[in-house]
């Protein structure tokens, strides 16, 4: 597997776009070594996919995530963790290439929450990479490289940071805005 910059994760989301990955929650996402993040009836959910990018399994034995939901990295997960100090990822205020866009799963809405990566920022607009239902329903793959607008609407969403990169790469919030105002 390659080293875990942005570049490489970013190339190994865009390599599976094409690819026609079914989508199903719950799915994919345990073997990042595989050649894909999809299980094997060939099916994966977001959470998988975005496991499988960053190079490590969506089942962890990580303390608090063992803890907070039986060891397991899903969409409500990443929303604790970014939130508190505890393990994978820190919480950016603006979007910027590499970091993941996601919202919790609502119990009361019944809503299942989703995650992204982000691949590109500009003024007209961030361009996500992402393994969804809709995406499959649409076009029979559940990877595409779609606009981020589901995550600016959704009041929810929060931005990111894989704690796995190099410390060099990590961006402050001043790099943040001044790449969002690019």
């Amino acid at each position: 597997m390659p080293a875990i910059n942005v570049s490489n994760v970013l190339a190994r989301a865009a390599s599976m776009i094409g690819k026609g990955t079914k989508y199903k929650l719950g799915r994919g996402g345990t073997n990042p070594a595989a050649a894909t993040p999809a299980d094997a009836a060939g099916r994966c959910d977001c959470s998988g996919f975005i496991c499988w990018c960053l190079g490590m399994s969506r089942k962890t034995t990580h303390p608090a995530y063992l803890k907070f939901n039986g060891g397991w990295i899903n969409t409500n997960a990443i929303v604790f963790d970014a939130n508190s100090p505890i393990g994978f990822f820190t919480r950016l205020s603006t979007p910027v290439p590499g970091a993941l866009w996601v919202y919790p799963w609502k119990k009361a809405t019944k809503r299942v929450g989703h995650v992204a990566i982000i691949d590109s920022v500009s003024k007209s607009g961030t361009s996500i990479i992402h393994c969804s239902a809709g995406n499959y329903r649409g076009s029979g793959d559940a990877i595409r490289r779609t606009s981020g607008a589901l995550f600016e609407k959704n009041r929810d969403s929060i931005i990111a940071w894989f704690a796995g990169f190099d410390a060099a790469m990590s961006p402050s919030n001043e790099l943040h805005e001044a790449l969002f105002e690019a």
